[in-house]
């Protein structure tokens, strides 16, 4: 019977240390309302790369739907919901090769 316990907890503490790596690699989050319009609920996305999200939602008319940008082995990638059609995607995805990852942005104060 402890071994059984141990099992599971050591199971559950992989599973939550898988959950937290996922976490950790989403860069940014942006939702696409029913009216079409654009707002960021995680993370802070580039000008460059909402202008693409503007531009793609009102070249397919999307209403709703969810991108988000995850940081991968070979930079950056962007997982959208099934309301964003493939050639939608693609576009998307260009936009977000664009995305330095891990770098300063030019324009931003430092901290002191």
């Amino acid at each position: 019977m402890m071994f059984i316990a141990f099992v599971l907890m050591i199971g559950f503490l992989i599973i939550a240390a898988i959950l937290l790596v996922w976490q950790v690699s989403i860069l940014f989050s942006v939702v696409i309302e029913e009216d079409g319009s654009v707002h960021t609920t995680r993370g802070d996305p580039p000008r460059n790369f909402l202008h693409a999200v503007r531009e793609v939602v009102s070249r397919h008319g999307l209403q709703g739907g969810r991108i988000t940008a995850v940081r991968g082995r070979d930079g950056v990638r962007v997982r959208c919901s099934h309301r964003v059609p493939e050639e939608a995607r693609a576009h998307l995805q260009a936009a977000a090769e664009r995305v330095k990852v891990g770098r300063r942005r030019r324009g931003r104060k430092k901290r002191r």
